[in-house]
Order: structure tokens, then C-alpha cells, then sequence
């Protein structure tokens, strides 16, 4: 198959998805968002892991779910952090009259002053005004990134209690408002967030189906790309459904077909791209490690050689003198938790991550390099000062 002009490379890395027909999955994930808006619920809480694709879902959910009840304004606090709550509410007001098309002459935007002043000008009389333009409809605030706010929240830092004290006084006073927060860890990390939610349903934003990641790896590039069958399932078994990874050896893999102008793609080919893959994956791939305490480093190095030498994680660790400690045994269950390892815990969930960790953190290196902490994990003779 030739091409007069090299078509361009379909495939999505470095962005959400803003693009309806280049999303695939998540239909029960919109069910369940739907179903609980229209049955009245407040507040409904996502989470899942970095690069999952949250910020996709967030931007899909007005294509996917019916508007004729609902308003969708998305809002982003990744830059919020140091923001106080005037700075995020006149921020957000200003996100709601663009998203909405009302007409600047017809709702004034509070000023940051104004705000700092008198918070009753964003609740009282700025959403009133909203309210009036949009109908019958609800509000729904799309709030992404929102555990830059809840890990402050946690710290207990002023402004942010004044932040989620004046979002419980919105949940309690505003009839036609609710909210979607995404959050980037598990649930049983926020347990105060969940109680300020109470009971709010919520729901992880996980690892695609089979179905769904095959429509993501062909769809994109059909009439362009031919895939045997075998390359499917090997790109299937180096991503396990992880639709950022799919996408990042989907797009190496159109690369060398557009370099080579060889669009069949076979198993051979899914292997040649690997490495390059992982470059591509650096930045995502690497915050698998970097949100990581000590103890889950190591576990996580440890298995990913275990499956090369085959032999069990703890026996490996003996060999380079360390022992088994309740840290570490936390550690295994956190992985296991945020689906970092299979549940027989001596295998990575996603094989494109653990050849990237034999390439970039080697067992030895690590524990050599990361100078573990003797309360954490107990080394036998002189590895800890090695």
C-alpha cells in the first residue's frame, strides 16, 4: 500500500481527548455518571491511575451524556495549588461564562477583590444569575486534578479548608449544582474527602476491556493500517488495556510503517518498536516510579527481575540481603492495590512497564542507590552502607 502524501499519524499521545470519534470505552463509566446525575445525585467521585486517560473522560462526558438536563463546564485546578479561594472562585466563574456561551453584558464576573471581600457575590449572585440563563437545567462542574486541592486539604493548609468548607456550604445550598471531581489515587487514600463527599458514589476510571482497546488500536488508522491478528494480542499483552500505552506504541508503530511505507503490521513489527515506545512513554512511564515510597521501589525493581531470573521477588531480595519487613509487605499490597501488580504479586500488570524497569532501574542499582532506610526495610551485613 503506497501513499502520494504520508498521511498523519492518527494516534494520540500528550493530550486528553477532546475528539468524540477518537475516544473509545467507557460506556458504562458514562452510564453510571448518567444514571446518578438524573436520579439527583450531588457529587459523583473518579479516580484512577496518571495518564488512565481522566482528563479524556472528563471531556467526553458532554458528548456521551444528554445535555438537554445538564450544563457542562470542565474546570482544571492543576495550577491551583497555591491559589486561595478567591483566586479559584473567580477563576471558575469565569470558566462557566465561557463554557456556557452567556453573554459577558449579561453576568459580571466577581473580582478576585470583590470575592476576598464577600464570598456571598460568587454563591448569591453570580450561579442565581447562571441559573436564570441556562433554565431547567443543572450545573455540573467538571473538576479535574482535584487532589492538587485534596492532598493541601489533607495538610490542613488554611486556604484549602476554607476551599472544601465553602464546597460542603455549595452542596447544601444550591439546588441546580453539582459536581464531578477526579482525584489521581485510590479511594482508601482520601478517606476524609470521602467523608466530606458522604456516601457520594464513586467509581475508578480503570484499564480498558478487550473490545475497547482492540477499537483503539484499529479504529484510528482504519483504512490505513493492517494489523494481523498476533500484532493485536501483542500489543494487547505489552499495555494489558492501558490506554495511554496503547497509544504510545500504536503511534511508534505508525511511524516505522509511514518510515518504511510497510503498512501491514505483524508481531515482528510490534517488537521492533518497543524500545522506541519506550522512549516516547518516558514521562508517563516514569511517574510509575516517582509516586512510589522506598519500599514500593524496590518491590516494584524486585519484581520486574523476578520474572526474568523466575524466581519469587523475596527470595531475589534475600540474595541482595534484604529481608522481609512489614514495610515491604505493605508495599506489595499497595501495588496490588493501584493495579501496579498482578495479583499474585510477582508479576507486573503492564509488560511495557517492566521492561522498562529492567532497563532504567535495575534491582541491584536501586538498592544500592536509593539508600533504604533502616526502619523501613532491615539490611542484612554491609548493604546498607554499600
Amino acid at each position: 500500500m503506497k501513499y502520494l502524501a504520508a498521511p498523519r499519524n492518527p494516534y494520540i499521545i500528550g493530550r486528553p481527548i477532546r475528539e468524540p470519534e477518537n475516544f473509545f470505552g467507557r460506556e458504562s463509566l458514562f452510564r453510571f455518571i448518567e444514571d446518578n446525575l438524573y436520579h439527583g445525585v450531588k457529587v459523583i467521585l473518579l479516580y484512577g491511575q496518571r495518564r488512565i486517560g481522566k482528563s479524556s473522560v472528563l471531556q467526553q462526558i458532554p458528548n456521551f451524556i444528554t445535555r438537554d438536563k445538564f450544563v457542562f463546564v470542565l474546570f482544571d485546578l492543576q495550577d491551583k495549588s497555591r491559589e486561595n479561594l478567591s483566586s479559584i472562585l473567580h477563576n471558575l466563574a469565569l470558566a462557566i461564562l465561557a463554557q456556557t456561551d452567556i453573554d459577558e453584558d449579561k453576568v459580571r464576573v466577581p473580582t478576585e477583590d470583590e470575592l476576598e471581600d464577600n464570598l456571598d457575590e460568587f454563591d448569591r449572585i453570580f450561579l442565581p444569575k447562571i441559573y436564570q440563563k441556562i433554565g431547567n437545567r443543572i450545573l455540573v462542574l467538571l473538576l479535574d486534578e482535584f487532589d492538587v486541592l485534596g492532598n493541601t486539604f489533607l495538610d490542613k493548609t488554611k486556604n484549602h479548608l476554607d476551599f472544601f468548607s465553602y464546597f460542603q456550604k455549595l452542596l447544601r445550598q444550591q439546588e441546580k449544582l453539582a459536581f464531578i471531581p477526579v482525584i489521581g489515587r485510590k479511594v482508601s487514600d482520601f478517606s476524609q474527602l470521602l467523608n466530606l463527599f458522604k456516601n457520594a458514589p464513586y467509581q475508578e476510571i480503570g484499564f480498558l476491556d478487550d473490545v475497547s482497546a482492540k477499537r483503539l488500536i484499529t479504529k484510528p488508522a482504519e483504512g490505513i493500517l493492517i494489523y494481523d491478528p498476533d500484532a493485536i494480542q501483542s500489543i494487547l499483552k505489552l499495555s494489558a488495556g492501558h490506554p495511554y500505552f496503547i497509544q504510545v506504541i500504536c503511534f511508534c508503530i505508525f511511524v516505522r510503517a509511514r518510515q518504511l511505507d510497510e503498512w501491514h503490521i505483524n508481531f515482528q513489527n510490534i517488537d521492533d518498536i518497543v524500545d522506541r515506545a519506550i522512549e516516547n512513554a518516558e514521562a508517563g512511564l516514569a511517574w510509575f516510579w516517582d509516586g512510589l515510597t522506598i519500599p514500593e521501589q524496590v518491590i516494584f525493581s524486585a519484581v520486574a527481575e523476578s520474572q526474568t531470573v523466575i524466581e519469587k521477588p523475596f527470595k531475589l531480595l534475600e540474595k541482595y540481603g534484604v529481608i522481609k519487613t512489614e514495610a515491604l509487605e505493605k508495599a506489595v499490597e499497595q501495588l496490588v492495590a493501584s493495579n501496579f501488580l498482578e495479583q499474585t504479586c510477582d508479576k507486573i500488570k503492564i509488560e511495557l512497564v517492566h521492561r522498562w524497569l529492567v532497563q532504567r532501574h535495575p534491582l541491584p542499582r536501586e538498592i544500592k542507590e536509593l539508600k533504604i532506610q533502616k526502619s523501613q526495610i532491615i539490611l542484612l551485613g554491609n548493604t546498607a552502607d554499600s
